[in-house]
């Protein structure tokens, strides 16, 4: 089991709620490569161009049809002044085929996450911003590794993290409800005018009244300004996830709309989202009605 050392102590109002992804690539290196955030209790949500690109840079295999990752969610809770590391592994992945959306299932790694109990989470609003509505973006970068030690055998023994924690603050340019194009931004999205540094992708976006309402997507530098773009968070309800035997009384694989519909989350603006199967269809179509 990895143990970690240095931290950020400016990291302290979203540390809980805004953790690191770190992976290890196969030349057995430790990476960072996004950021993820906290929707519901062990379930964490980032980029799916963040995973997908994980995959590319790290050992996988391959087992009845189902690739098998090994990664880590970090989270830093602060109490007292003193800060402690929980480490969650995540379980399962599941991808939206809708948008740029990945449900991570995770599962405490250490003892401290282990009797981590008091969850921080922020309102979530499945609402589109209006082209003019301000808001801000989170996540992590400039991430290092110095000091850390993998096995000859590529498991982690101590990992030693170093990163700075990023604000980016921006006006809505352009909403996309449907997609922006077929190629590279396929599925809904709204632009803004900020800067998201690299490694702030699957971060969390926030509207004017502090709701969650957007994952960092992308980011490029256009003459003097920035073109940056976030992924829409409606699509989320039609992820279907593995709801095993929850405490919420859903039991195998339904869409996470089914949380909804039991009254175990309420999103604001759920009532505008529409998720049902076609005929044939192996996976649930969505629609935003309003």
């Amino acid at each position: 089991m990895p143990t970690f050392t240095d931290v950020n102590k400016d990291d302290k109002l979203f540390t809980e709620i805004a953790l690191r992804l770190v992976g290890i690539s196969e030349s057995g290196i430790p990476f960072s490569f996004g950021t993820a955030f906290v929707i519901r209790p062990n379930l964490f949500v980032t980029a799916k161009h963040v995973v997908e690109e994980f995959i590319l840079n790290s050992k996988t295999t391959n087992k009845k049809g189902e690739l098998k990752l090994t990664f880590w969610a970090i989270q830093i809770e602060w109490e007292n002044g003193l800060h402690n590391y929980n480490i969650w592994q995540v379980v399962k992945t599941y991808l939206s085929p809708h948008s740029d959306i990945c449900l991570l299932h995770v599962g405490a790694y250490n003892d401290t996450a282990a009797k981590y109990e008091k969850w921080k989470v922020v309102p979530v609003s499945l609402i589109p911003p209006n082209v003019g509505d301000k808001i801000m973006g989170f996540g992590f970068h400039a991430t290092k590794f110095d000091g850390s030690i993998v096995s000859d055998s590529g498991e982690l023994e101590h990992l030693e993290l170093k990163d700075t924690s990023s604000k980016a603050t921006g006006i809505v340019k352009e909403v996309h409800m449907i997609k922006r194009d077929s190629s590279m931004l396929s599925f809904p999205c709204f632009e803004v005018d900020c800067c998201f540094e690299p490694g702030m992708s699957g971060g969390l976006v926030l509207n004017s009244n502090s709701e969650l309402c957007g994952i960092v997507c992308s980011s490029m530098p256009i003459d003097d300004s920035f073109y940056s773009h976030v992924a829409l968070l409606w699509p989320i309800l039609a992820i279907e996830v593995d709801f095993g035997n929850s405490k919420s009384g859903l039991n195998g694989t339904q869409p996470l709309s089914k949380l909804v519909e039991t009254g175990s989350w309420k999103p604001r603006g759920w009532e505008n989202i529409q998720v049902k199967y076609q005929k044939d269809d192996r996976t649930p179509q969505v629609m935003y009605l309003a």
